[in-house]
């Protein structure tokens, strides 16, 4: 019988999203490997124990937060893939979150609500480049939209920046000099969370002034507050996972592509980005009223009802405020809700396809492929893969 390879996980466990990887990793050592796993708790920022340069070991799977860590996992010798992508100066291949896909949908989730105006919150540059990297992604796509975006960064207090304190009032100030209703998204969810705060201390109510919406989707801090935050879910399981494959190609001496990039999942959304910037008040109601009856079976003669305007009147200040019609509209609300019960339940695709106002489950099926991009059955599979791993540990 062959010797099961030894495989070490530096990764912190403090932030879900650690743990998530580790659930991924586990998934396929499961059904693909049989690794011996070394692995001792630890929080960010923790540097590696010493020992890991003489570790006869196998492989490494890490979360390379800073220079000192990437400096002993390089003198180790042992083939490591790094799950964080913090330290651009390794030659260890990485697993990461897209900042491109990531900012793609923050854009499209803002601009179906209507908002015009964008800002980002990051730290100051350099300390997190990953980081950086998505609020860079950021702007870009809000300019490709045709709008502009404006960018925090702290000032002053050395290279780390200022003081909490001294760093949250900047963000409140900044905050407070920005046109409304504005839409802000937070390079991660700590950074949401001390954006939601600097808002309260100005008085900026949240969603109706500012819609704030955070990366990363760890639940314990997204739920902290009354404003609890809207986060985007970078898929950290199947980032795991990925890791693991890749690790298993560089212990079987394959070559991997230096940077892997995996899509987001879908943004989650709560009280902090629950705001339409629309000032048409009619259109507001029709909004509203969409939301509310959207998957039970409502047509737009239904909507032209409920704010007594003239259908084609109702139509084109849709076309004007949104990008598309009230049917539309309507639809991507059904859409939206199915997804949703795709991923959260075990109900099937016709069940789904009634309860969200579709008389017929074929047509909803195909309707989900051609606006979705998969089928009901694909989009399932990432909830299915994540119910399969809850019990590990």
């Amino acid at each position: 019988m062959s010797q099961s390879l030894r495989v070490a996980l530096l990764v912190e466990t403090s932030r879900s999203y650690g743990r998530e990887v580790l659930r991924g990793l586990w998934r396929y050592v499961q059904e693909h490997e049989t690794w011996s796993l070394l692995y001792r708790p630890h929080g960010f920022g923790h540097t590696p124990p010493s020992w890991i340069t003489n570790w006869d070991g196998d492989g490494i799977i890490a979360q390379v937060d800073c220079e000192k860590t990437a400096q002993l996992l390089t003198r180790s010798g042992v083939p490591t893939v790094d799950v964080l992508g913090d330290v651009v100066t390794t030659d260890f291949p990485m697993v990461i979150c897209s900042s491109e896909d990531t900012a793609e949908m923050a854009v499209a989730y803002f601009r179906n609500r209507g908002f015009e105006s964008f800002a980002t919150c990051g730290l100051r540059r350099g300390l997190r480049p990953r980081l950086d990297a998505r609020c860079d992604a950021f702007v870009a796509e809000v300019e490709r939209a045709g709008f502009t975006c404006e960018r925090f960064s702290p000032r002053g207090g050395g290279p780390e920046g200022p003081s909490w304190e001294r760093e949250q009032l900047q963000i409140g100030r900044w905050i407070a000099s920005l046109p409304k209703p504005l839409a802000l998204l937070a390079c991660n969810d700590t950074r949401g969370r001390e954006a939601l705060y600097a808002c309260q201390s100005q008085g900026i109510s949240v969603p109706e002034e500012v819609a704030i919406l955070g990366v990363g989707n760890d639940e314990l801090i997204c739920e902290l507050s009354e404003e609890r935050l809207s986060s985007i879910d970078v898929n950290p399981q199947q980032i795991g996972y990925l890791a693991a494959d890749m690790l298993a190609r560089l212990m079987r001496g394959e070559a991997v592509p230096s940077v892997t990039t995996n899509p987001p999942a879908r943004v989650v959304s709560r009280r902090s980005s629950d705001a339409l910037a629309v000032q048409d008040l009619e259109v507001t109601r029709a909004i509203q009223f969409i939301r509310t009856h959207a998957c039970r079976q409502i047509q737009v003669d239904d909507v032209v009802g409920e704010v007594n305007l003239e259908r084609r009147v109702l139509e084109r200040r849709f076309r004007k405020l949104l990008g598309r019609s009230p049917k539309a509209e309507i639809i991507r609300v059904q859409l939206s809700r199915a997804a949703e019960l795709l991923l959260e339940t075990t109900l099937t695709n016709t069940e789904i396809a009634y309860r969200c106002g579709f008389n017929n489950p074929s047509y909803f099926m195909d309707l989900f492929h051609r606006k979705m991009g998969q089928t009901p059955g694909e989009y399932r599979g990432l909830s299915l893969q994540r119910r399969e791993t809850d019990s590990l540990p």
